[in-house]
């Protein structure tokens, strides 16, 4: 071990840095040894992550602490353009400590994460799980790369890091980050709400967890409150981060244009609605006008027949009572005068009731 540190460049007896850490606590130790190794993430070398190892194990950091501290790094690493960790360097760490893979793992991690690379990552998670598979921040990881891939056990694995017993603030804002990117994820908007309230609750809110509510309040409808979670992520930002200050007022003019959309359609979609109900009550009304007048038109056809047929009938029945009476007479007549003029007066009241058929029903037509 005494050789190691040397070839590393650590002192076997304490330094400056240990005296540090030494006298330090928390945050202020965590933040001390990233302000050391900061500078090893400028180069082509990795050798920060062996040291960020050895210096954890020396001083009994706790895995909040490593975590944080890796996270840390990891992204300045990746600001700087720094090469991920490769197979030359998983090969030289396969003798060291647990603790040291386990470190090389969450930086590893968290490089591929800052950059989406979910193929790459989920092809290292398959591989960390077999030997860390109970660690919180790894089974994150793997939930970031299959919520990415939407692999269906992506949720799975959500739920398991969630639920770990060692799960902490770096490993729920993995698990924050990662069903914040799962826009196929039914109730994803809610599951970023209730992940982020649990969080508030620990006191591990930060500009990214109200960055996060934003999006998914503006997903849900809830634009003033997203506004109001937006700008609070903006007066939490520190100075000099400008790329995620760009993020966080697109999402804030997102929000805005969403919500101006919203209201533009809601307008147009009354503005039609009554403009079809217009239209509709117009056109029943003229339906039903016209329905009015056509059952009035057949009424007044129906009454003027029912009365045709009726004097037609009284003609009729009229003509059958005049010949039969005058048939009468005729037969019953003793002599030839009689019976000529008996058929006279049929033939005369014959065509008495044609001219009266012709008036009626003339009449009526007329009419």
């Amino acid at each position: 071990m005494v050789d190691q540190e040397t070839a590393q460049g650590i002192p076997v007896q304490p330094d400056r840095i240990d005296e540090d850490l030494a006298s330090l606590t928390g945050a202020e130790r965590s933040a001390r040894l990233v302000q050391h190794l900061a500078t090893g993430t400028r180069g082509d070398r990795l050798s920060w992550i062996s040291e960020l190892a050895t210096r954890s194990e020396r001083h009994g950091l706790s895995l909040p602490e490593i975590r944080s501290i890796a996270a840390d790094l990891a992204w300045l690493a990746r600001d700087a353009g720094q090469r991920y960790p490769g197979s030359a360097d998983w090969d030289a760490a396969a003798t060291a400590s647990r603790r040291h893979r386990l470190i090389l793992a969450y930086v590893h991690g968290q490089r591929l994460r800052y950059d989406f690379k979910f193929e790459a990552l989920q092809a290292q998670t398959y591989t960390w799980l077999t030997e860390f598979g109970d660690d919180a921040l790894i089974l994150a990881l793997a939930a970031f790369a299959a919520l990415g891939m939407r692999t269906a056990r992506g949720l799975e694995l959500y739920r398991q890091a969630i639920a770990a017993p060692d799960a902490d603030g770096r490993t729920r804002h993995v698990c924050l980050h990662a069903i914040w990117f799962a826009d196929h994820v039914p109730d994803q908007p809610q599951l970023v709400l209730d992940l982020s309230n649990s969080m508030m609750t620990t006191g591990t809110g930060d500009a990214n967890l109200f960055y996060r509510r934003a999006y998914a309040l503006r997903k849900l409808g809830r634009y003033d409150q997203a506004l109001e979670e937006i700008d609070r992520a903006i007066g939490m930002l520190a100075p000099g981060n400008n790329a995620v200050h760009q993020d966080y007022v697109r999402e804030r003019e997102l929000i805005t244009a969403t919500r101006q959309m919203r209201q533009y359609a809601d307008t147009l979609t009354r503005d039609l609605a009554d403009q079809v109900t217009a239209q509709a009550d117009r056109r029943i009304t003229e339906a039903s006008t016209k329905l009015a007048e056509k059952v009035e038109s057949a009424q007044r056809v129906v009454s003027e027949s029912t009365l045709k047929v009726v004097e037609i009938l009284g003609l009729f029945v009229t003509l059958a009572g005049f010949l039969i009476g005058s048939g009468t007479v005729a037969f019953t007549a003793s002599t030839f005068g009689q019976r000529i003029t008996s058929m006279l007066i049929i033939l005369s009241g014959s065509l008495i009731f044609f001219l009266l058929l012709r008036m009626v029903t003339g009449y009526r037509r007329r009419g």
